[in-house]
């Protein structure tokens, strides 16, 4: 349905339309997509730009695979609402009366370790003791680091307070993930199983929502090639169909997005996809028809180019880290983004899932104002411009694909002369001395999730340079698509590298 890292992606229907969130970790922050039709889709906002919930997340290096996890959105008494766990600060919620916003600050429900994928839940049963209209109870559901088990309690009406003891309703192998759903009297609970790479989709159903649940398999690879199909959302149409998004981790690209059909049976159970071999087990749909919605709608996808000749830059970039508006501008040179460089952040840092991140000088983990988009696409390549007038001795500039395993091409000042270099994951190749005042960038991505770079003196003719490097999924975060410039650890702040364009073309479909 997308080919990109929309990774643990909640989707619901409200007012006509369709909304997905998806989780963002340390990228700053947690994106909103709107659809009319469940599959064409654009950018709609970001709900943060920054996490203020720990000075870590100031500095690269220092916050990567923290920040927000998987969360969970719902619309519920004329709001969106959203939930989510970071690693180490806790439980945080956010509302707002419209998804493009403006929304809430965090308020933090929790402020404990080791929860993750929460999920509320606003119950219809009236006089149950809760401080909801008429005596309505809500509910959370969520995991813990390490996947599993499940635990319900009970949440206040206004969604920021957790309210008497925990219940565990379930345990599993890497059981986390859930969703809450209540239909004919049941209460469902949508969680994957079997981790990212080979696991599958399962729903608990229960007539008490503190259980006790029963557990049962509804979708799994099978004979398919969809590894791992598991972690995402029912909707039901007016139409009477119903449907399942789930992603599927994929190489570089991360966790890239799936829709496939569904139905509730005759006995209250759901099924999704096809059961191919015949175990009673849904297995994945290559290819679909679109779901039926009433009527149909241009194809759309979520914004990539930018000619940054706004006021703003395109809703598709993320910042490393929480952003320094002082060493960026839209503004100083009209037309142009301008990054200015800063020494690398020389200390290292601990992964949200617990792995050392040690300093390493000249890498672009520790950079400062990296500039990143999600890589979209099976093949897909990005171009820009790079003015070098404004480069310095010790200043690296250039275009990226960014991971914990990256790459790329760029320019270096050195001796007063600026020229062409690519780094593939810390190995070097010089390229020329810069011929004229800008140079043509390119980093492209292919079908085995291989990446490769290259330069241009007149943007048509490409020159490739570093040889290449097959990626995968790093920090939870497919790679991505980006913009940088830094000068080293020991040297001071100086030079800008200045950007006439972005310009994003993939092999999906388009406009």
């Amino acid at each position: 349905m997308l080919w990109a890292d929309y990774n643990n992606l909640d989707v619901i229907a409200a007012g006509g339309a369709f909304y997905m969130i998806a989780a963002s970790h340390h990228f700053m922050g947690m994106p909103v997509l709107r659809s009319d039709d469940m599959v064409n889709w654009t950018l709609l906002t970001r709900i943060y730009r920054r996490l203020d919930l720990d000075p870590k997340y100031d500095t690269p290096g220092q916050a990567y695979q923290a920040g927000t996890w998987a969360p969970a959105i719902r619309y519920q008494d004329g709001r969106f609402w959203v939930y989510v766990t970071t690693p180490t600060e806790g439980l945080i919620m956010t509302s707002a009366a419209d998804a493009a916003g403006p929304w809430d600050p965090w308020t933090v429900v929790m402020r404990v370790a080791g929860w993750e994928d929460p999920c509320p839940f606003w119950d219809d049963v009236p006089n149950a003791g809760g401080d909801g209209p008429n005596g309505r109870k809500a509910y959370l559901v969520r995991s813990q680091t390490g996947a599993g088990p499940l635990f319900v309690q009970q949440l206040s009406w206004d969604g920021k307070t957790l309210i008497g003891p925990t219940t565990m309703v379930a345990n599993g192998p890497t059981l986390e993930g859930p969703k809450f759903l209540k239909r004919n009297g049941y209460y469902y609970i949508f969680a994957p199983e079997g981790g990212i790479d080979a696991g599958y989709q399962v729903v608990l159903r229960s007539t008490n929502i503190l259980g006790p649940y029963v557990s049962k398999t509804i979708l799994e690879r099978g004979s398919t090639n969809t590894n791992g199909p598991h972690q995402g959302s029912w909707i039901d149409l007016p139409s009477g169909e119903s449907w399942f998004y789930h992603f599927q981790q994929n190489g570089g690209w991360g966790r890239i997005a799936h829709l496939e059909p569904a139905q509730w049976g005759a006995d209250d159970w759901p099924k999704v996809g096809v059961d191919l071999d015949g175990n009673g087990i849904g297995e994945p749909v290559a290819r679909p028809k679109k779901p039926n919605v009433g009527t149909t709608f241009p194809i759309t996808v979520p914004q990539s180019s930018d000619e940054f000749d706004g006021g703003a830059l395109g809703v598709q970039w993320l910042w490393n880290h929480n952003p320094d508006d002082t060493s960026w501008s839209l503004t100083a040179r009209p037309g142009w983004l301008r990054l200015s460089a800063r020494p690398l952040a020389a200390k290292g840092g601990t992964s949200g899932a617990g792995a050392g991140v040690p300093f390493v000088e000249d890498s672009l983990v520790f950079a400062y104002d990296t500039l990143v988009q999600l890589a979209m696409g099976q093949v897909a390549s990005a171009v820009t411009n790079l003015d070098t007038t404004g480069i310095v001795d010790g200043q690296r500039a250039g275009i990226t694909l960014f991971g914990q395993a990256y790459g790329w091409i760029g320019v270096v000042g050195a001796g007063g002369q600026v020229t062409v270099r690519a780094n593939i994951n810390g190995a070097y190749t010089q390229g020329p001395a810069v011929a004229a005042k800008t140079v043509f960038l390119k980093a492209s991505m292919s079908t085995t999730s291989q990446i490769s770079f290259a330069y241009s003196n007149d943007g048509v003719t490409f020159t490739p340079l570093g040889g290449s490097l097959t990626v995968g999924r790093t920090w939870f975060e497919g790679i991505k698509f980006g913009l940088f410039t830094y000068n080293l650890s020991t040297a001071t702040a100086g030079g800008v590298a200045d950007f006439d364009f972005f310009h994003y073309t993939h092999d999906g479909p388009h406009p």
